[in-house]
């Protein structure tokens, strides 16, 4: 019978061993209850207000259910306490404080919450707060004060990305080989960031050459919302082209403002025909090159140098024929809320691809919201052979958003006088309800003959350089430019169109360009098809037209998700080409992604060809290959990162800029996001590449596969980094070993049952359970053990090196 009263009583006492909720108040327990000497069990411990002994530890501290920082709280025996200084973090309202708790340094989290209650839980380390709404500054979504982003450590950064393509025309004695291999290295220390981005490329036709896109110093400066910059980079194209340069920049940082005050990086969509080398670049660079399978393809993950210039894409197929294809990039207009003000400086050298003119120049520019339906922006070039004055404003007027602009500028002419030109843009932008038709940009542009950018400028003195025979020779500048994109949903059951295209001519140039893209897209039942055309001329070229058919089915097989894919083209001579194919995911974490395809071309000529992705915890690993009768196909490529600190080297299958590093000693085999691919090492650390800079991005730990014999002590973390920082995020963890001992008072009576147990140094190791057994954590069994026998505590006994292989411990 005693043995199951202490039972109940254990039962009764287990929840307060783990957390203490509710308000901060204390309780007592009536020992009666309990048989034998367990009555006088000293139970003054479960006393206090937390599980946690008194002392100062680091809480996630959330205000109705939104996180607002990891704040330092004070854990007494009369409450828990936060600094006061730390209460204007939390975004309450000033009213929260009384009069006494303005004059203290500390202040009873009871007192903030105003009729709310307070949650301290010591599982996850979280302290939450439910207070009146008329208590609460109210805060923009997704905006995190500066309070809280974390400069990261000292560490060093490398991404990598590497592909071969290897084509083998058959018969013919020529094979073709494309290499490239991109790395972003970089160095983070004391809140500066030191960035890296170079490639090396080479063909056959080339020789290998590494060239290098970026290469500056940079940091976030909080107070002004603002980064600085110093080095290599590219110049905003907010208002004026892009163009890379060497100097000094400083400017707003959008991506520090709430989501409510941000306002673009295009999509490029293709057919391959068959296992497709995909050449991405801007400014006469490559910027991203990728195998992708026969069919549609669509590339979203593209990062722009200097998010402005548009993109040369080439398509190289496996029997070594090319297409290539212009996407226009240009932003959306420039409008602001009301109230809000963006800045760009910059002082540097031009330092334009393969040109020997680099001037110096400075440029700078505004914009502002002056209300809900005007913002102006202006900016200005200055340079010894250019200047030019933009001014413009962005309307936002109830049939959709339009921006216009005019640019006056002033151009030296080499050898030459001064020429005065204008350039005036219009740009539209609208997505119309009644009709779910979406212009997602319309904008045209008209330069005069004697309008140079800034671009052209240079490139008209580095021109005019290497032509010093041939003076007459025309320099073409764009003339007339239209883009548009457009979307059409058709209603419910009827499918969507959409449609892009750019038209542009020159001055001094017979030519025009004309490409688009137009496409319907729907499904019947689970079977999803698109139909496009496309159409491409450059200059007095004879203008290539194309049209596809593409089906996707979706099947399983062994639980896993496949997609049978088919599709067909013809262009003017009718039939071009056809592929049949399966795609899908396999593994666990779906970590492998594969496709294999059968095409045929017209003429009778058939391939076969298959490609292969792998997620591995240290990289990804990329792999295809196709054959037919004139031609043999292979490509390779890996990417990744690495970062390494003072803990060592840690690894991960995903490019990133912003890092954390994970640290949970002992807690080996913790998987993150529930990915199995993702997990802690044999030491407890693991690399998250993947963070949101200036938001609160959410660690968990999954602990279902981890090595026995660890504890966490809470899974969950949140940070807000700050852009390109590595941030080190330790999880607490207890990797004390667990020991049973059976023991008995002097008197052979069981031990008072709940009784704490503490070492020589008063570190509390364990607790008296039912039966007298002892339950002890600690890293060795301590030399000593001491028991309180009474419930005022004053009496005591004590096991003096306790024994573990089943013997009866005296406690005397």
């Amino acid at each position: 019978m005693t043995g199951r009263k202490s039972q109940y009583a254990f039962l009764l006492l287990a929840p307060a061993l783990m957390s203490v909720y509710g308000r901060a108040s204390a309780v007592t327990f009536n020992t009666d209850f309990l048989a034998g000497g367990s009555r006088n069990a000293d139970m003054s411990r479960f006393y206090r207000v937390s599980a946690l002994p008194p002392g100062e530890y680091p809480f996630d501290v959330y205000i109705n259910d939104e996180w607002k920082g990891r704040l330092p709280v004070h854990i007494t025996d009369k409450g828990v306490f936060l600094q006061k200084n730390d209460i204007e973090k939390l975004a309450l309202s000033p009213t929260v404080l009384t009069e006494d708790d303005q004059s203290r340094d500390r202040v009873d989290v009871n007192t903030l919450v105003h009729g709310g209650n307070v949650k301290l839980n010591a599982a996850d380390m979280s302290l939450r707060m439910s207070v009146p709404q008329a208590y609460v500054r109210q805060a923009l979504r997704g905006y995190v004060d500066p309070a809280f982003w974390d400069e990261g450590i000292t560490a060093l950064t490398l991404g990598y990305s590497a592909n071969y393509n290897y084509n083998d025309a058959k018969g013919a004695g020529h094979d073709q080989e494309n290499s490239y291999f991109q790395l972003n290295s970089g160095l983070n220390a004391f809140g500066w960031v030191l960035r890296d981005s170079s490639s090396y490329n080479k063909s056959n036709d080339t020789s290998g050459k590494w060239s290098n896109s970026t290469r500056y110093l940079e940091r976030g400066i909080a107070a002004l919302k603002s980064i600085v910059r110093i080095g290599d980079s590219y110049s905003s194209n907010d208002l004026f082209d892009s163009l890379r340069f060497r100097g000094i920049s400083m400017g707003t940082d959008m991506r520090m403002l709430p989501d409510s005050q941000q306002s673009f990086s295009p999509v490029v969509r293709g057919v391959a025909q068959s296992n497709a080398l995909v050449k991405i670049s801007q400014n006469g660079q490559v910027i991203y090159q990728k195998n992708v399978s026969p069919g549609p393809f669509e590339i979203a993950d593209i990062l722009p140098t200097g998010s402005g210039g548009d993109l040369d894409v080439e398509v190289i197929e496996a029997d070594g024929r090319s297409s290539r294809f212009i996407v226009p990039f240009s932003s959306v207009p420039n409008m602001l809320q009301e109230g809000l003000g963006k800045y760009g400086l910059l002082l540097g050298k031009a330092r334009a691809e393969e040109s020997r003119y680099r001037p110096q120049f400075a440029q700078a520019s505004y914009q502002y919201g002056f209300s809900n339906l005007i913002t102006g922006y202006t900016g200005a070039i200055y340079s010894d052979d250019y200047n030019a004055f933009l001014l413009g404003s962005g309307l936002n007027l109830p049939f959709g958003a339009v921006s216009f602009d005019v640019t006056q500028s002033q151009t030296q002419i080499p050898d030459d006088k001064k020429v005065r030109g204008q350039s005036y843009k219009v740009a539209f932008s609208r997505f119309f309800n009644l009709t779910g038709t979406n212009f997602a940009l319309a904008a045209y542009r008209y330069s005069t003959k004697n309008y140079y950018s800034f671009n052209d400028a240079i490139a008209l003195h580095n021109w005019q350089k290497e032509n010093t025979d041939n003076r007459d020779a025309r320099f073409m500048r764009q003339k007339n430019t239209f883009n548009i994109n457009l979307s059409q949903s058709l209603g419910d059951g009827l499918g969507s169109l959409y449609l892009s295209g750019t038209w542009r001519d020159y001055w001094n140039g017979n030519g025009t360009t004309k490409e688009y893209q137009l496409g319907y897209s729907n499904h019947i039942g689970k079977v999803s098809y698109t139909l496009s055309a496309s159409s491409t001329r450059n200059d007095s070229q004879r203008e290539e037209r194309r049209y596809y058919l593409t089906l996707s089915v979706p099947l399983e097989l062994f639980t896993q998700p496949v997609f049978l894919n088919s599709g067909v083209t013809f262009n003017r001579d009718g039939y071009a080409d056809s592929n049949l194919g399966v795609s899908g995911t396999a593994g666990a974490f779906n970590q492998a992604t594969y496709n294999l395809s059968a095409s045929n071309r017209t003429g009778g000529k058939s391939a076969a060809s298959g490609s292969l992705s792998y997620r591995t915890p240290f990289t990804t690993l990329n792999g295809s290959y196709s054959e037919s009768g004139e031609y043999r196909q292979a490509g390779v490529g890996a990417s990744g990162s690495l970062v390494a600190w003072r803990g060592g080297v840690l690894t991960s299958s995903q490019l990133g800029d912003t890092f954390a590093i994970i640290d949970a000693p002992g807690a080996a085999g913790a998987t993150l996001g529930g990915d199995g691919t993702r997990t802690t090492n044999s030491s407890g650390k693991a690399l998250v590449p993947y963070l949101s800079p200036y938001r609160k991005n959410r660690i968990q730990l999954d602990t279902t596969h981890m090595v026995d014999g660890v504890e966490l002590k809470g899974n969950i973390q949140e940070v807000v980094p700050y852009a390109g920082s590595v941030t080190y995020v330790r999880f607490e963890t207890d990797q004390r070993r667990q020991f049973m001992l059976p023991a008995r008072a002097s008197n052979g009576q069981p031990l008072p049952f709940g009784t704490e147990i503490v070492d020589d140094a008063g570190n509390s190791v364990g607790y008296v359970a039912q039966g007298g057994m002892l339950y002890l954590k600690a890293e060795s069994l301590p030399a000593r053990l001491h028991i309180k026998t009474s419930s005022d505590g004053r009496q005591s006994c004590t096991i003096v090196r306790p024994a573990s292989d089943g013997q009866i411990n005296i406690c005397r």
